[in-house]
Formats: C-alpha cells, sequence, structure tokens
C-alpha cells in the first residue's frame, strides 16, 4: 500500500482555532429558533465541565442554553420520562443529554426519548439509523470532527491510506469507523484491550484514539508522517489532562497530532451546534 502522508507538518493541530472559524460561520448565519436544552444526571466533574464549555459557545452565538440537573437515583423510565417532557416541547429546538450515565441505566431507552429532529449528538435509534444509511441530516459529532480534521490535513483521495481507529465505543469509535469504512484502502477497529495495541499501530496512516488511556502509545509506535486524531481526555491527581497519545518526539518523525487538551474536545463542541444549525434548517 503506498504511504500517504498529511499535505504539511505541523507540530500539532490547534483545535480551539479549528473551533473559532467553525462558530465563526455560525455566528454569520440566521439563529435557530429555540432553546438547546442540556441534562446533567448526578454531579460528575467532567461532565460538569463540559456542559460549562457548551453553554459558552451557546451564549456567543446568542442561544438559549437551559441545563437541568437530575438526581443520578433516577430509574431508567423516570430518567426517560423527565427527558421527553423537556426536549419534546416545541420550544425546545436542540436536546443533549451529558455521559457518562450512572451505572444501571439503560442509554438507548433514555436518549430515544429525545425526537430526532433534535438529538444533535446523534445518538438516538433513529437519528443513528439515519446516519447509517446515508439519509441524516447531520453526523455524530466525533465523526464529524475525524471529517473536519482529514479534509483539512489529508485532502483528496484516502485510498492508499491505512487506518486505525482505537476504541470501539459508541460515541468516537464506532461511528468514526463506518464513516472511514468506505473511506480508506484499510480499516482495523482495536479495543482497548487487545495485547500490544501500540505494535498494531506501526503501519496505520491515520489513527483515531478514543478511549482515556493516558500515554496509550507515542510517536515511536507510528510510522512517520502519521496523523493521529485524539478524542482521550484523563485527568491525573494533579489535574494535568492527558490525551491517549504522548506526542514526545512528534517533530522528529513529522507526525501531525491534535493536541491535548484543545484539540478535538472544541471541534466537537462547535460540531455540536453545527448539528443544531442544520437541523433547524431542516425543518
Amino acid at each position: 500500500m503506498e504511504t500517504h502522508t498529511v499535505s504539511e507538518h505541523h507540530p500539532s493541530i490547534d483545535g480551539t482555532a479549528i473551533a473559532e472559524e467553525i462558530i465563526g460561520r455560525l455566528a454569520a448565519r440566521p439563529k435557530p429558533a429555540g432553546f438547546f436544552g442540556a441534562v446533567l444526571v448526578g454531579d460528575d466533574p467532567a461532565s460538569v465541565n463540559f456542559l460549562q464549555q457548551k453553554a459558552r459557545v451557546a451564549a456567543r452565538l446568542g442561544i438559549d442554553f437551559r441545563q437541568y440537573t437530575l438526581d443520578g437515583s433516577l430509574s431508567t423510565d423516570d430518567l426517560r420520562a423527565e427527558i421527553a417532557r423537556r426536549a419534546t416541547p416545541r420550544a425546545c429546538g436542540a436536546f443533549i443529554v451529558q455521559l457518562p450515565l450512572p451505572e444501571g441505566v439503560n442509554r438507548h431507552y433514555v436518549m430515544n426519548a429525545i425526537p430526532k429532529g433534535k438529538d444533535v449528538d446523534c445518538l438516538s435509534e433513529a437519528a443513528l439509523g439515519a446516519f447509517s444509511t446515508g439519509r441524516g441530516v447531520i453526523m455524530p459529532p466525533a465523526a464529524a470532527v475525524v471529517e473536519e480534521i482529514i479534509g483539512r490535513e489529508m485532502p483528496g483521495d484516502l485510498r492508499n491510506c491505512k487506518a486505525v481507529v482505537v476504541g470501539a465505543g459508541f460515541l468516537v469509535g464506532r461511528p468514526v469507523a463506518f464513516w472511514l469504512q468506505n473511506r480508506v484502502g484499510a480499516l482495523s477497529m482495536l479495543d482497548v484491550t487487545v495485547p500490544d495495541v501500540p505494535a498494531r499501530l506501526a503501519d496505520a496512516d491515520i489513527v483515531v484514539s478514543g478511549v482515556g488511556v493516558p500515554g496509550l502509545f507515542g510517536a515511536s509506535h507510528l510510522k512517520e508522517g502519521a496523523l493521529v486524531i485524539d478524542f482521550g481526555f484523563h485527568r491525573d491527581a494533579s489535574g494535568k489532562i492527558m490525551g491517549d497519545f504522548d506526542p514526545t518526539g512528534s517533530d522528529a518523525r513529522h507526525i501531525c497530532y491534535t493536541k491535548t487538551p484543545g484539540g478535538t474536545g472544541p471541534i466537537l463542541v462547535a460540531k455540536l451546534y453545527e448539528n443544531f444549525y442544520a437541523l433547524a434548517g431542516a425543518r
């Protein structure tokens, strides 16, 4: 398989700058009708932080962002009923449930309470079904992030590329692999429990990772000129945020990678609002 490397070598990809471009484009468009609703179940600090990021972007766009905090002890049925009560009214234009949900809650059943036309996270069965059959107006945000970055860093035909997706999660791994599968020449999907994950990345042109294992692999494990899109997020005991990829030595190997923090995270939030505008325009 021929080598396909990034068009220009950058020490890192600045996701904040890319997100600013997207938000700037959205700000120039008519604002969608309706409020943006968000449910937080419990008080997980990381979830609180992610919702604050989303609220800040809403404020910049002049969107009415409404956060509802629900008790973490609610049953699946009660949680679904509470979400449906808030997401169904006409005044609601978009709705998300901040993940993860408490252990024991049936995530799929809860997410299906969000109407398809308001599901900007693309997590309900109706929204995912539309995406997987090519009938969807929007993409899962993680897949949209990968599309955005590859379009900038590796434009053109990807059929000579090998891509490896690390992690089979429903938020990142599965939708990203689905988007890549008919675009790249070869695609592998690795669960984090597979032995010797780093050794399996040596011939990959594109590595997408989203398992939350700090420093799972590094520049020495990759071919020269590889592109790394890192969704991993881990905060150590000192509060330092790290991704799955350790970028030490990337410059010498001309490896292009998303920073952590400030890489995929800001773009994910921007894509969430891009989905809101797209769904509003389709109504």
